[in-house]
């Protein structure tokens, strides 16, 4: 487990970098901290995006509290 999640961040990094780079060359007139924000909007925006698909059921998103995923949940 503690490899596949070491890929993830690896993956994570290559891909939020290649990101900012591909900004960087899209916008070569705007300064880092644009680039560096629409990274972070984007990143911020595919969390919320994600978090949302992995509720099942919106009636009650949060209960029962501490219970275990659902495979469903787990695959997301």
């Amino acid at each position: 487990m503690e490899d596949y999640m070491a890929n993830v961040v690896v993956f994570g990094v290559i891909s939020w970098t290649t990101l900012f780079l591909i900004a960087r060359r899209i916008f070569p007139k705007r300064s880092f901290d644009f680039c560096n924000r629409l990274v972070s909007t984007v990143h911020a925006t595919l969390a919320v995006v994600l978090a949302c698909l992995s509720v099942q059921d919106w009636s009650s998103p949060v209960s029962p509290l501490a219970s275990k995923s659902s495979p469903r949940q787990a695959r997301h």
